[in-house]
């Protein structure tokens, strides 16, 4: 354990959003994986220990700890809470709106509990009382935020009377003001209450010395302490979402958030099990979410996108409704189980092919690089479906790689549409597929797919040059079938960290 953060510090996390590029759907089995990518789009929790003074606070027994939590970006978006030291208990004391946050309370209310028992006391201590004749009582202030590729900035950018572009979306601050309320905001699917939870997590602990700052610091992650906090806050993160969204998950998204980008195998739901029964205790929760919990199966291995490639994301403004969908095909899997076995081993080798195409990228990259920049440059300028046919590139093996992902991808894409055909959902509906059809046509994209589970409200593409990231913007832009808007986020291999305060003025604002 290492010293709590003094009176008046603040604790800031950052955790990253995701993009499940392939393996949707058989990531929720632990015999196969998914290849899911980080991005620099962050959700950001910041902890101080300040005197709060709101009606009631006064009341609050000595074992009671006041809280109050706010999302400046959202209407109506603060919380005001009190957890018991020694019940362990959270109590919600007021709200905006009169309405709750789930996934917030069982972040506070679990994380809370566990550091008390990691740390005995440090809790109690560091929000205990006040000075004399002060109002209030010492408690914790909580900010939540995020990068604004995280909500649609559709109708924001609207009011501006700016178009739908990178160029308008940079011109936006960061963090800006969504104009609507949480429940009703637009959200583009990089996984916000993953990382909200995750970078919550982080930060509570390590304000109260359960976690060491030092082993959350960007950059750093070899060494066992390292391990051993990134995979507390794992278990914890997986366990409060699960508990939030009332069922066990396959975990890639707050595996993401905290690792960053890598291929995942889901964990065992069954370690979840008794932590998750209504009548857990914290002791319960503290063993299933040990790092030495040997239940904990899930397979992390990091990958990062080959050099030069660079991946963009586009929000489509057409919903889908992705728990439904997930439903209707392990529905189709029970009914046809040889079928879907053939169509799940078929899925898994295209899916495999892409990841070790990626591998094979990198290490062309390191063995010669001249060639690698050379079958780029020449990629760079020519479309996809030209690529295998190439003069003078007979003997290059970055060339022959690409040549080679372009086809695993429209391998994984016509099994997702075989499968949506099967189930009967819109994994890649017609619309999607005309448009990534498109995409693919536009010289320097090597991939351009649905990711995740697919349905109509987003794609990505990987683009070879920055010429080919403008073509292809241009394309969507001038799309007529569906609107399509571009995201600024990139690809990051980093997961969740703890960053310094003083570079993030629109969160500290607010406390």
């Amino acid at each position: 354990m290492t010293q709590p953060s003094l009176d008046n510090a603040v604790t800031l996390a950052s955790a990253p959003g995701k993009v499940l590029v392939v393996g949707g759907y058989l990531v929720l089995e632990h015999a196969y994986s998914g290849l899911v990518v980080g991005t620099d789009a962050c959700l950001y929790a910041a902890v101080q220990t300040q005197v709060l003074d709101f009606p009631g606070v006064d009341s609050l027994s000595k074992s009671d700890v006041p809280i109050f939590v706010v999302s400046p970006q959202f209407t109506s978006a603060w919380w005001k809470y009190s957890y018991n030291t020694k019940s362990s208990t959270l109590t919600q004391l007021d709200s905006a709106d009169g309405g709750s946050n789930n996934f917030v309370q069982v972040v506070l209310k679990s994380t809370l509990g566990l550091a008390n028992a990691y740390a005995p006391g440090k809790v109690q201590d560091l929000t205990a009382g006040c000075a004399a004749g002060c109002a209030g009582r010492r408690g914790l202030k909580i900010v939540l935020s995020a990068d604004n590729d995280f909500y649609s900035q559709r109708e924001t950018l609207a009011k501006l009377g700016a178009g739908l572009s990178s160029e308008s979306l940079r011109s936006l601050p960061r963090m800006c003001e969504t104009g609507t309320t949480l429940a009703n905001v637009h959200k583009t699917g990089l996984g916000s209450s993953a990382a909200m939870v995750s970078s919550l997590v982080a930060a509570i602990l390590v304000h109260f010395g359960v976690v060491s700052h030092g082993d959350l610091q960007s950059g750093r992650g070899g060494e066992l302490s390292q391990v051993r906090s990134r995979k507390l806050i794992h278990n914890i993160a997986q366990y409060a979402h699960c508990l939030a969204q009332g069922k066990v998950g396959s975990g890639f998204d707050v595996s993401a958030a905290v690792y960053g980008s890598h291929v995942y195998r889901r964990f065992s739901p069954a370690v979840l099990e008794t932590a998750m029964a209504e009548c857990s205790s914290i002791e319960d929760i503290k063993q299933a979410t040990s790092p030495d919990n040997p239940g904990w199966n899930s397979d992390v291995t990091p990958v990062s996108i080959p050099p030069r490639l660079v991946l963009r994301l586009a929000d489509v403004d057409a919903g889908s409704n992705t728990p439904s969908m997930v439903k209707k095909v392990l529905q189709w899997q029970k009914a046809s189980p040889k079928e879907a076995s053939d169509l799940w081993s078929k899925l898994n080798a295209a899916n495999t092919r892409i990841r070790l195409i990626w591998d094979q990228l990198n290490e062309a990259f390191t063995a010669d690089g001249v060639d690698y920049d050379t079958a780029l440059d020449w990629c760079a300028k020519h479309r996809s479906s030209e690529w295998k046919s190439a003069p003078g590139l007979p003997n290059s093996q970055t060339h022959r790689l690409l040549a080679e992902l372009v086809e695993a991808t429209l391998d994984v894409r016509a099994l997702q549409r075989q499968l949506g055909e099967h189930a009967q959902v819109p994994i890649e509906p017609l619309k999607q597929t005309r448009l990534l059809d498109a995409c693919m046509e536009v010289p320097g994209v090597c991939m351009a797919a649905v990711p995740g589970a697919g349905g109509y409200d987003a794609i990505f593409c990987v683009t070879l040059s920055p010429a080919a990231s403008r073509a292809v913007e241009d394309v969507w832009s001038s799309w007529e079938e569906m609107s399509v808007g571009p995201l600024l986020a990139n690809q990051a291999s980093g997961g969740v960290c703890i960053l310094d305060v003083a570079a993030y003025p629109e969160i500290t604002s607010h406390l």
